[in-house]
């Protein structure tokens, strides 16, 4: 008599169980295999090359030659080579993180397409001018490259490093940029100034286009009291003089002292002798002839004083 068939009930949980044995040893390869092809990456020696005097050129000797941003200037193995015993597997750690698939490391995305490290390399400026550190180099920023390059006004000196194809607009200015830009203008260690001059602030503050307004209805009659309390703030953004002065000349404004009956006197100058030998800069911030005579000649001239 035949044995009879017995079929085995398995149930729900059972056969959640089992398919998540099947997910997990499916995931542990998975994982096992990203671990084994995963990209190499080259731990960076720079301090300890540092520490023993080894020159930025010896290892980055391409960039004495470099005309585009686009080069590669990570050292081959066989520069390495020079120094170090790379046939040894011994020390392969010391530089690879993946002994397994050891291979280039990835280099830094490219952001100015027209560097050239060979007219930087010509000139007086060394590596740290740019790089920081020999111990921690980084990629320098704008406001690294401005520290040399002044800006330009309207941005016209950007493709000089900037390819034609790269954009420019930072990723913080979305199409709103124009309304919001404010707060992010206030903040102390605010980067404008690495694209933008105080006229371009200027060209729109200026006017009755902004919204809301810096200065409230009627300022150019009343600011005197604000300049007066805090010049400081007032040069945040008007730093040229020319700003002040060239609207007070044009309006015959004069400081109220300039008024006063002893302000000019042929018998020893009067008050504003006095004023000129305190505090002549002041004097200068509106009397400034540029390269014309000075506007003080035109009366000292006549006293012989």
């Amino acid at each position: 008599m035949s044995t009879p068939i017995r079929f085995v009930s398995i149930g729900r949980r059972q056969t959640v169980l089992g398919l998540g044995l099947v997910l997990a040893l499916a995931s542990f390869g998975l994982v096992t295999s990203g671990l084994a092809n995963k990209g190499d990456r080259i731990k960076p020696a720079h301090a300890k090359h540092a520490e023993n005097g080894v020159p930025c050129q010896a290892c980055h000797g391409s960039a004495l030659t470099s005309k585009s941003g686009t080069d590669n200037l990570m050292p081959a193995m066989e520069v390495c080579a020079e120094c170090h015993d790379v046939a040894s597997e011994e020390h392969c750690g010391d530089c690879h993180t993946n002994l397994e698939a050891p291979g280039i490391g990835a280099r830094h995305a490219v952001r100015v397409q027209n560097f050239s490290h060979e007219l930087h390399a010509k000139s007086e400026s060394d590596c740290a001018s740019c790089h920081g550190s020999a111990h921690e180099p980084e990629i320098p920023g704008m406001a690294v490259c401005r520290d040399c390059h002044a800006t330009a006004s309207a941005m016209n000196d950007c493709r000089t490093c900037h390819a034609a194809d790269e954009p420019l607009r930072p990723m913080s200015h979305m199409p709103d940029w124009a309304a919001t830009h404010g707060g992010e203008a206030l903040v102390p260690d605010a980067d404008c100034a690495d694209c933008h001059t105080q006229t371009d602030c200027q060209d729109c503050h200026a006017g009755d286009n902004v919204r809301p307004r810096v200065h409230p209805l009627g300022f150019d009659s009343s600011h005197a009291l604000e300049a007066r309390a805090n010049a400081i703030d007032c040069a945040g953004c008007h730093e040229d003089v020319s700003f002040c002065s060239s609207c007070h000349t044009e309006r015959q404004v004069l400081p109220r002292d300039h008024s006063s009956a002893d302000w000019l006197k042929k018998l020893g100058g009067g008050r504003h002798a006095e004023e000129g030998r305190f505090d002549v800069e002041s004097c200068i911030a509106c009397h400034d002839a540029g390269t014309a005579p000075a506007t003080c000649s035109e009366c000292h001239q006549e006293v012989g004083r």
